[in-house]
């Protein structure tokens, strides 16, 4: 490709990222599901249907009623920076991620929480420059979460092993299979051939018999349940909430040694 061919389709590409082709926010009203696309010549132009079109000249905002975009939290590390979700109603799908204009780690200045979800429009739009001051950004792998959620080797359902320790052959069981056995223990393995009969939760928590009465600084059986949680992404609270509920004193996060 000549250079100036190159600089003819990059002009282009920016021409419709600030004409309001990557843009929109939150349509609450219901949606008919087979109704087409309302801007067919800009989703063939762009590759998927756009949110919504800002009118650079006016600031009005036309939105694709069958698109629905959320803001929320990018887990894509434990930075908790935030995202804006692009959703196809008409099929669930999630087709795109983005930055959140009114997130301060991804906007500076960002968007005021008061403002209207309009401003979340234009902050991706050539109007009055609103791209250019709040528009938000996602890193890199900010942007893999995407792919991360389509991935077919992503767990979805609890596994349970089928073969020794190591062999690498699980098994697919429900989540009231997950939460009994857990809770409840048995011999869990017989299936594989292993006949140890493991405790569940409900054996564990016990705040009255000593783990062993030669060595009483263990403290209570409840202590056996050890909890070993990663870097806090909004979920630790939980799991917090659970623990000290359950009695044990040991519960460690990302960096205990």
């Amino acid at each position: 490709m000549k250079r100036r061919s190159f600089l003819k389709l990059l002009g282009g590409v920016g021409a419709l990222s600030f004409t309001g082709l990557t843009i929109g926010c939150d349509k609450k009203d219901s949606v008919d599901a087979d109704a087409p696309d309302q801007f067919p010549k800009l989703s063939k132009l762009s590759g998927q249907k756009p949110e919504a079109v800002v009118d650079v000249k006016t600031g009005n905002v036309q939105v694709d009623g069958s698109i629905l975009m959320r803001h929320s939290a990018c887990l894509g590390c434990y930075s908790s920076c935030g995202n804006r979700v692009k959703i196809d109603k008409n099929t669930g799908k999630i087709l795109r991620v983005y930055g959140n204009p009114y997130n301060p780690n991804n906007a500076e200045p960002h968007i005021s929480f008061e403002e209207p979800l309009t401003e979340s429009y234009l902050a991706f739009s050539g109007y009055k420059d609103k791209g250019s001051i709040h528009r938000g950004a996602l890193c890199g792998r900010g942007n893999a979460t995407l792919e991360s959620h389509h991935d077919p080797m992503r767990t979805l359902v609890p596994l349970k092993r089928t073969s020794g320790r190591g062999e690498g052959k699980w098994k697919p069981i429900t989540w009231e299979e997950a939460v009994e056995e857990t809770v409840e223990g048995g011999e869990l393995f017989k299936d594989a051939g292993e006949s140890t009969y493991i405790e569940g939760f409900r054996q564990v928590r016990d705040l009255d018999t000593l783990i062993d009465e030669k060595a009483p600084e263990l403290g209570p059986k409840a202590n056996q349940l050890v909890f070993f949680g990663g870097r806090g992404d909004g979920r630790t609270s939980f799991g917090n909430r659970f623990i000290n509920a359950f009695g044990t004193q040991n519960s460690y996060s990302h960096g205990y040694s």
